[in-house]
């Protein structure tokens, strides 16, 4: 196989608690090779869920990533970037200045992702590498919302989205309170 038909994809999910980067090489068969894989944690939910607003540090640190993600990318010959955001950014109220700060200062557009969607994507991602026989239950937690899906192989039959997430939970009911909550709180 020539390395002239193969290309090379960028993919960027950008969630409340991290963002993760994917590169892959995709051969025209359709197979394809990791080339790298990173995460760094952003924590962009920090301090957003009792005004849904993304405060100024956490957008700070999500453009900082998102350059040096997009400049790895690009070393690896990217010829596309598939970004997404989730749950901080699906509900701040400065979700526009955001994009608007990445597409001027990482050079990255992002495309927020409702969370069926989201739901959809975790299934499609978590079925494809599974052996799955009968009808199953799959259940994402993250920093923002919990995504929920029911289906087998041949597809899904629920999708759902919930506003349940570690970093807003924590906002919501502990004030913020990072480490070991005692049995008072």
């Amino acid at each position: 196989m020539s390395k002239e038909k193969q290309h090379v994809v960028a993919f960027m999910d950008m969630g409340t608690n991290s963002v993760r980067l994917m590169i892959v090489r995709i051969s025209p068969n359709h197979t394809y090779t990791i080339l790298s894989r990173q995460k760094e944690t952003i924590r962009l939910g920090a301090g957003e869920f009792g005004c849904n607003m993304l405060q100024e540090d956490s957008m700070e640190r999500a453009v900082l990533v998102c350059r040096h993600f997009v400049a790895m990318a690009k070393s690896f010959q990217a010829a596309e970037i598939v970004a997404v955001a989730t749950s901080a950014t699906r509900d701040a109220r400065n979700q526009r200045e955001f994009l608007a700060r990445l597409k001027s200062e990482a050079y990255l557009d992002v495309q927020v992702i409702s969370g069926r969607e989201e739901a959809r994507l975790i299934y499609l991602g978590v079925s494809s590498g599974a052996h799955i026989t009968e009808p199953t239950l799959f259940i994402d937690i993250g920093g923002g919302s919990t995504e929920i899906a029911v289906g087998d192989a041949r597809g899904h039959n629920g999708l759902f989205s919930l506003k349940l997430g570690a970093i807003r939970l924590t906002t919501m009911f502990l004030n913020g309170h990072e480490g070991p909550v005692t049995l008072r709180q």
